[in-house]
C-alpha cells in the first residue's frame, strides 16, 4: 500500500508495534531530502551500554561539542515542564490537596483516638502530666500513624517501579529530591494534621475524663 504524507506518497514496506507510542519511520536519506538538509540530522539519541556511564557519557560529547545541546532523558520531564508552567502549576496544586487529604486524615483518625482514650488522658493528668506531655503524646502517635504511611507508600512505589522496569521498556528512576518530599509533606501534614486533636485532648478537665463513658 502508499499513503501520501506531506504530498508525498511512501510505500508501506511493514508494520511492527513500537514499545512506546506510535512511530512511523523511514529512510534518513529520504527525510533529509524531504527537509532539503542532506548529511545533517536534528537529534540522535545515543543509549548507554551501561546506565551508570551516562554520566560521563554526556559530558565528554558536550565537551568535544560544545556548540551542540546534550540532554539525558531524565531532563526531558524537567525541560518539558519548564516550558509548560501550567503544568508545573497542575502538580503543585496536585500535591497541596494530596496534603490537605493527608492533614484531615490524620485529623479525623487522632480525633477519634483521643476520645476513645479519654478516660487514659484524664488519668495521666490526674497523675500530675503536663498539657505539653499530653499535646506531645497525641502528636507523637500521629507521627507515627504518618511514618507507617509513607513507608507504605515508599514500598509500593518501589515496587511499581520495579514492574514498569520488567515489564516496559520504561526505566523509572526515584529521584532522592522526590523521596525527600514526600517525607516532608507526610510529616508536616501529619503534624499539623494533629493539632486540633492534641489541643483538645491537652485542654480536658481531669475530672470529666475520668467521669467519660
Amino acid at each position: 500500500d502508499t499513503i501520501e504524507i506531506f504530498g508525498r506518497p511512501f510505500r508501506i514496506v511493514g508494520i511492527y508495534e513500537p514499545s512506546l507510542g506510535p512511530r512511523i519511520k523511514i529512510p534518513l536519506e529520504t527525510m533529509q531530502q524531504a527537509l532539503g538538509a542532506p548529511g545533517r540530522g536534528s537529534a540522535f539519541l545515543i543509549k548507554c551500554a551501561r546506565a551508570e556511564d551516562q554520566e560521563a557519557i554526556a559530558a565528554e560529547l558536550q565537551r568535544r561539542l560544545p556548540d551542540r545541546q546534550v540532554l539525558l532523558t531524565r531532563d526531558l520531564p524537567r525541560l518539558y515542564a519548564d516550558g509548560n508552567p501550567l503544568i508545573t502549576g497542575f502538580l503543585t496544586a496536585m500535591l497541596l490537596v494530596a496534603a490537605i487529604v493527608s492533614a484531615l486524615l490524620i485529623t479525623l483518625t487522632m480525633y477519634t483516638t483521643v476520645l476513645e482514650q479519654t478516660r487514659q488522658i484524664g488519668i495521666l493528668k490526674s497523675l500530675g502530666a503536663s498539657k505539653a506531655f499530653i499535646a506531645a503524646l497525641i502528636e507523637k502517635q500521629a507521627l507515627v500513624i504518618s511514618g507507617l504511611g509513607i513507608l507504605l507508600a515508599l514500598g509500593l512505589s518501589f515496587a511499581l517501579k520495579l514492574l514498569l522496569d520488567e515489564l516496559t521498556p520504561l526505566h523509572v528512576e526515584m529521584e532522592l529530591r522526590g523521596i525527600l518530599a514526600m517525607i516532608a509533606v507526610g510529616v508536616v501534614s501529619g503534624a499539623i494534621g494533629a493539632l486540633y486533636p492534641a489541643l483538645r485532648a491537652a485542654l480536658q478537665d481531669p475530672v470529666q475524663a475520668l467521669m467519660y463513658e
